[in-house]
């Protein structure tokens, strides 16, 4: 079994990236989230992916291919596997779903938020609500910490901007490039109020 690969960065395929590991390029699948930060990385970047093994197709249709899931560390690659755990959420509608960071889709099925699970791609009222029922409980320690945001306040209290920055290193951004998308983020709307409404201000900035 397969569960950690290291090896040159190639580019982009249509559903995550190239890794060349001498003579023998591989391609590992990468959630829509994570497929959209490694844009940033440059060709021959020595990277590393925690993996899981996937056989893509079925039996019944007679075409069955192994193929690799990538993940930039553990916390990521367990997150994936409880979500996965729901009902008529496979490995597939996974992949495409997860658009945004896991501690802000783990801070929404706590929160019993179905809003902000249904701006998942692919995830509808009846599917969010579903996630909630079964993970509930289950994924406090992917949440974003809880913010004690000010009212009173012209922009978000520091803590909340720590959580957030912290979150953007875990992720693998460095710490310049953290700190100017906290602080655009901030710029733009400082009514901001918990961490949560802080990386989704980010997010939304990096899809614009």
């Amino acid at each position: 079994m397969i569960v950690k690969i290291s090896g040159a960065y190639a580019g982009l395929s249509q559903k995550g990236l190239l890794l060349e590991l001498g003579d023998i390029t591989y391609e590992v699948y990468l959630t829509a989230y994570s497929r959209e930060r490694f844009q940033l990385k440059k060709t021959g970047e020595r990277i590393s992916l925690y993996t899981l093994y996937y056989i893509e197709g079925s039996i019944a249709g007679g075409h069955l291919v192994p193929a690799l899931i990538g993940f930039e560390d553990e916390i990521e690659k367990e997150f994936f596997q409880l979500f996965t755990s729901v009902a008529n959420v496979g490995v597939r509608t996974a992949l495409t779903a997860i658009t945004i960071p896991v501690p802000v889709i783990a801070q929404a099925i706590e929160g019993s938020d179905a809003a902000t699970l249904k701006r998942l791609k692919g995830i509808g009222e009846r599917t969010a609500r579903k996630i909630i029922a079964s993970l509930h409980g289950k994924v406090n320690n992917f949440a974003l910490p809880p913010g004690d945001g000010n009212s009173g306040s012209t922009r978000p209290d520091a803590g909340i901007e720590d959580d957030a920055l912290q979150v953007l290193l875990q992720l693998g951004y460095n710490s310049s490039e953290a700190k100017k998308m906290v602080a655009e983020a901030v710029a733009k709307n400082s009514e901001i109020r918990t961490a949560e409404e802080l990386l989704e201000v980010i997010y939304n900035n990096k899809a614009e």
